[in-house]
């Protein structure tokens, strides 16, 4: 990155990111770090096998629940460390690229998000950016951009949600490819020409997602811990389920989609309601791809109406419309820095809305997703669908029923022991994979929140099922 680069960025960048793939597509990473990866590997496994022992010796079939979690987290670490190759192969060519940015209420930060799209190394690009019924003066600064960019097109529209929002973009785009970027979140340089390059390399892929960097994680104990967490979720899971094409979100902060990937989902979102270019709705049914409708059952088929009609995790359900013929991966070269959550209630609101989402998502590709590859299936996502419910049951044998009820301490002792110590490996990978991180060491406290916080979010988000929302301010 050159000096004058460096001076382009807006001030909430400290430090860009330092993380880089090698030539084989691995994520580079020292000598020092492989160690710790296997003795990760190591520790989880012996956990798990301490765990086996002891439901052996007090013949308490409860216990074994306690195996569930640290082997689903194996089975990540292994694929995603082990396995993992970039799949930004190709060459990035220089086809249209439609890049769609929703907004709501974004004044003082849109110009930075549309600057750096347009600093983009990827010159061939349509930007559409949609303000969805702003009021706080988004309206005059897009107006502004509008005449600043003449590859910027403005469209306003009353307030209707994130998805409508996509799908009006969506019908007035132009491209063969379409990357979402959120309306608080700034691209790299390069992000777009990885992401091409990954569509190039490989036509079965249909969606691709970035890494997403925390840009404000400097800012207290939360956005530390969320910064560690993002690093994880992406260089650990992503990588897990990109080695087999089905990364299960493509996050709404930089997501691209080949346009015939996601065509037949768009009219469940338009519908009759969006009142402008009802004629590119049309030509959007045209184009849907009849090879995807043969999986989808009539069950199915009422699951992607009821998922269309909600706005709280839209990125997961064009995922999971993309998934059903086209393989989703993870490119960890194409870099966005995205902005969380900087108090308690913020972040929770945000965890709710996600769970939501989740759900809807994960019922509706449960129907099909068996088909892909049934052993990854079960290990990556039939696990996880089940502990969204089960976490909780197995938090509190662990640290009420064993102790308490039973006088068992060991269980519990044995859970955070795993989870300190799998932790602590999770965070020193992230250290030795980008040497400017200083929030690596808040990985076992984010580990400990999200087992006592983030997972009894799943009783208010089915409580709250039923209501739509956009948005985490």
């Amino acid at each position: 990155m050159t000096e004058q680069q460096e001076q382009q960025l807006p001030p909430s960048f400290a430090v860009r990111c330092q993380q880089t793939v090698a030539p084989s597509g691995r994520i580079r990473v020292s000598k020092k770090a492989w160690a710790v990866r296997v003795m990760t590997v190591v520790l989880t496994a012996v956990l798990i096998a301490v765990t086996v022992s002891v439901t052996l010796e007090t013949g308490d079939p409860f216990v074994m629940a306690g195996v569930i979690i640290p082997t689903h987290s194996l089975a990540y670490l292994i694929i995603g460390w082990f396995f993992f190759r970039s799949p930004a192969t190709g060459k990035p060519g220089n086809e249209l690229v439609s890049v769609i940015v929703p907004i709501y209420n974004q004044k003082g930060l849109i110009e930075m998000v549309i600057d750096a799209i347009f600093r983009s190394t990827y010159q061939n690009i349509e930007v559409i950016a949609v303000n969805d019924g702003s009021t706080d003066g988004t309206k005059e600064v897009l107006d502004r951009l509008a005449g600043k960019y003449p590859k910027l097109k403005v469209i306003h529209k009353k307030n209707e949600g994130k998805r409508k929002a996509v799908a009006s973009a969506f019908v007035n785009s132009h491209a063969r490819y379409v990357v979402l970027i959120d309306s608080d979140s700034i691209v790299e340089e390069n992000a777009i020409s990885e992401m091409m390059k990954a569509f190039s390399a490989d036509p079965k892929i249909g969606g691709v997602v970035g890494y997403a960097k925390v840009w404000n994680a400097k800012k207290n104990v939360l956005t530390k811990c969320q910064d560690v967490w993002y690093d994880y979720s992406f260089n650990i899971r992503k990588c897990a389920e990109s080695r087999f094409g089905a990364v299960m979100c493509l996050s709404g902060c930089l997501a691209g989609y080949r346009r015939e990937a996601i065509a037949d989902y768009i009219p469940f979102w338009i519908k009759a309601r969006l009142k402008d270019s009802e004629d590119r709705e049309l030509t959007t049914y045209v184009i849907a791809p009849p090879k995807a409708r043969h999986l989808l059952t009539p069950g199915t088929k009422k699951m992607m109406r009821w998922m269309s009609q909600y706005d709280d995790a839209e990125d997961r359900g064009l995922t999971g419309q993309a998934l059903i013929d086209w393989k989703s991966v993870y490119v960890p070269s194409a870099v966005v820095y995205t902005d969380v959550p900087e108090n308690v209630k913020v972040f929770l609101k945000q965890q709710k809305r996600w769970k939501k989402g989740t759900l809807r998502v994960n019922f509706f590709v449960s129907g099909f997703f068996w088909r892909r590859n049934p052993i990854m299936s079960l290990l990556l996502f039939y696990v996880e669908f089940m502990l969204m419910f089960t976490n909780p049951l197995i938090l509190l044998i662990a640290f009420v029923y064993e102790p308490v009820l039973l006088n068992n301490y060991l269980v519990p002792a044995i859970f955070l022991t795993g989870s300190v110590l799998t932790s602590f490996g999770h965070g020193l990978d992230y250290k030795f994979r980008d040497r400017t991180s200083t929030t690596w060491y808040y990985k076992p406290l984010m580990n400990l929140i999200t087992a006592f916080v983030i997972s009894w979010i799943i009783f208010p988000a089915i409580w709250s099922l039923r209501r739509n929302e956009w948005g985490t301010r």
